[in-house]
């Protein structure tokens, strides 16, 4: 029996509660947050004191200097209603456009990166170009006891670092074979010029 079984049997032996994401707002277990003013894309920077985050595939996608367009620091979930991309955010950052929902957990209840990951789980995209804030509401999501969340946050964080770690030796393991590919292309391809015989 692994550590997760062990606290599910000792806290919560008769299962866990599932809540919908519109529950956890109306009980403002989570909140929305809106952002001071939106940064449009023809202002972003390819460099700047704070990353950009908007309703895109990519994490960051730009930078500012401005404070006046600034989230402050602390724990988000940001959600693309056009897109369906889900981002962890945990720095102030500005928001880029339209078309994001940021949310923020409000108590302890709820440990912000474990909602991160549960609505990655549950959450079930649509993949059509809509507003899917209303999806969202709809998702229900378990809430079982703090101890089990974080022990859950520790083993997908480990995956996760994992992941990026072998993609990283992956690239690097790329990178020398395509090397090797060139060594070798280049020395199987190079002959020595005929030389041209003397016309005597």
């Amino acid at each position: 029996m692994n550590k997760i079984e062990k606290l599910i049997n000792e806290l919560c032996p008769k299962g866990v509660e599932f809540k919908g994401i519109q529950e956890l707002l109306y009980k403002k277990i989570i909140s929305t947050v809106s952002p001071p003013k939106k940064l449009i894309k023809k202002y972003y920077k390819d460099s700047g004191n704070f990353p950009i985050v908007d309703q895109g595939q990519n994490f960051i996608v730009g930078y500012t200097n401005d404070q006046k367009f600034v989230v402050t620091s602390g724990e988000y979930v940001v959600f693309g209603d056009h897109t369906e991309a889900i981002k962890y955010v945990d720095f102030a950052f500005a928001q880029g456009a339209d078309g994001i929902k940021i949310l923020k957990v409000c108590t302890d209840e709820l440990n912000a990166k474990y909602f991160y990951y549960a609505i990655n789980n549950f959450y079930k995209k649509t993949g059509k170009y809509t507003r899917h804030f209303s999806f969202l509401r709809k998702t229900e999501i378990p809430i079982p006891p703090l101890a089990i969340q974080e022990e859950i946050v520790k083993i997908l964080d480990n995956f996760t670092k994992l992941e990026a770690e072998l993609e990283a030796e992956l690239e690097a393991e790329l990178e020398a074979r395509k090397k090797q590919y060139e060594y070798y292309r280049d020395q199987l391809l190079t002959f020595k010029p005929l030389e041209k015989q003397n016309a005597n």
